[in-house]
């Protein structure tokens, strides 16, 4: 435990800052599965076996975007061609008709649409969509708690009556893309075209249209990015209230353009945590409460539901080129990890065809299952609830972990068997989650983007730029 608690101390005096913990295993863990061995309706029903409450997360992937931001390694294509986009609204109704069965047997909880930028698609394609859900579960829009999408704020300024129509068909929360209010570090991300005369534009709109939730999200650590540009953004963040704010660390992974650049390469930075805690003195200050790590939201009305029930162990179905879904035998994607047309026109064959299976993906062990739910959900934990899902394998570990989080203020222990982070710990959740791993995870991240940093490399010599692989454990990209 000694050995612990002196490793999470060094990590947490050093400011270490790891990429932060959204799902378990990582994309980076995923590795191409047999071909035909995994048929989705039996592994869904394979994962009902294993709750006790049938629910189910809906997630839809529209990967379109007009301009590819400079952090970003999701699964985004540069497209504007609505022909292309008919076609994939029809692959994605498709999808959903193909999922009927696997919906149907489960409470649907939330459903999001996700990117990409969704908001690019017409009212049209959103009626479909929904319209699509609707015959496969009439009384969506009166059973779930949230129907959101993401927006860019230009893509809610060029169409303002579309967006409104997203509220006339359900629509409760929005996640609009912001990451700083001072225009140097807004070109900076490579977002040019939603300047800060946009982003307030875009806010007012929402606002005035009645929008349940609006989410915003801020970033700490652009290059040029100052401890008083920082506190600017916040301060101006704060003043416009929307009802969720996130505030992430940039941790540029090495498939993102950021990366391949050269110009980001850190593992340490102990003042952005300083960034981190005048985000937290003004956003509680303004009445906003933490609801993980990175988010704060108005009491009542903020919040993000999909990502608090997914930590929580609700299985998420996620349909669309890119998509991931999450089970607790499986989770896995249709496709490869590397976006492209060529895959986005090979998704819509396969949808038209009924042809998508699970291609890449992590089988997931009674162990792993255990290991997922410390990693995401030491916020408010039963480990009680762990002992069906492999923790009595892994006991000795957890429990030497959990004493050196306590040692170092990071945890409350709750009677027999509960967990909950402390403000210390929510600060530093993302170190303490590392710990979490397991071995074969940490082995097949750290192959993952090895191969991407050997990449960048090459490509970097001949440049003449010089390249540094740094991570949490040496290896692992972290920055």
């Amino acid at each position: 435990m000694n050995d612990l608690h002196s490793e999470l101390t060094r990590h947490i005096e050093q400011g270490v800052i790891p990429p932060y913990q959204y799902s378990y295993p990582p994309r980076s863990a995923y590795r191409p599965l047999d071909e035909g061995s995994w048929d989705i309706r039996e592994l869904w029903a394979r994962d009902l076996g294993n709750h006790r409450t049938p629910e189910l997360n809906l997630y839809l992937h529209v990967p379109f975007c007009r301009y590819k931001c400079g952090f970003c390694n999701l699964y985004t294509v540069i497209s504007t061609d609505q022909e292309l986009y008919d076609a994939y609204t029809d692959a994605l109704c498709t999808q959903i008709l193909d999922h009927a069965e696997i919906i149907q047997a489960r409470r649907l909880r939330t459903v999001y649409i996700g990117g990409g930028t969704p908001s690019l698609l017409g009212t049209r394609h959103f009626e479909q969509i929904f319209a699509t859900l609707g015959s496969v579960y009439p009384n969506w829009r009166s059973t779930v708690e949230e129907v959101a999408v993401e927006a860019t704020p230009d893509s809610i300024v060029a169409d303002p009556d579309g967006f409104g129509r997203l509220l006339q068909l359900g629509l409760t929360r929005a996640n609009i893309g912001i990451q700083s209010l001072v225009p140097k570090e807004i070109r900076e991300a490579g977002r040019g075209q939603a300047g800060e005369a946009t982003i307030r534009q875009a806010v007012a709109i929402v606002q005035e249209l009645g929008l349940p939730d609006l989410s915003t999200d801020l970033i700490m650590g652009f290059a040029g990015q100052t401890p008083e540009s920082w506190r600017h953004s916040v301060d101006e963040l704060a003043k416009l209230a929307p009802t969720t704010v996130s505030t992430y660390f940039l941790t540029v992974r090495p498939d993102a353009w950021f990366s391949r650049t050269g110009a980001y390469q850190y593992m340490w930075k102990p003042e952005l945590y300083e960034r981190y805690d005048y985000a937290r003195e003004v956003f509680t200050a303004h009445g906003y409460v933490q609801e993980g790590s990175v988010r704060y939201k108005k009491p009542g009305r903020g919040g993000y539901v999909q990502k608090v029930l997914t930590f929580h162990g609700v299985p998420l179905l996620g349909l669309g080129v890119g998509a991931r879904s999450y089970t607790s035998v499986l989770d896995y994607m249709t496709g490869s990890v590397r976006p492209s047309l060529p895959e986005v026109a090979q998704y819509i064959e396969g949808a038209r065809d009924h042809t998508l299976r699970p291609t890449t993906g992590f089988v997931l062990t009674a162990e792993e299952r255990a290991r997922k739910r410390l990693v995401l959900d030491t916020f408010d934990l039963d480990l009680a609830e762990l002992d069906r899902a492999g923790l009595d394998a892994i006991a000795d570990e957890v429990g030497a972990v959990l004493e050196a989080a306590q040692a170092g203020g990071l945890v409350h222990r709750i009677g027999a068997s509960r967990v909950q982070l402390t403000p210390k710990g929510f600060k530093y959740r993302d170190i303490l989650s590392w710990m979490f791993y397991s071995d074969r995870v940490k082995d097949l991240d750290r192959a993952y983007y090895e191969g991407l940093h050997d990449a960048n490399q090459r490509a970097r010599a001949t440049m003449g730029t010089p390249v540094r692989i740094t991570g949490l454990d040496g290896a692992r990209e972290s920055a």
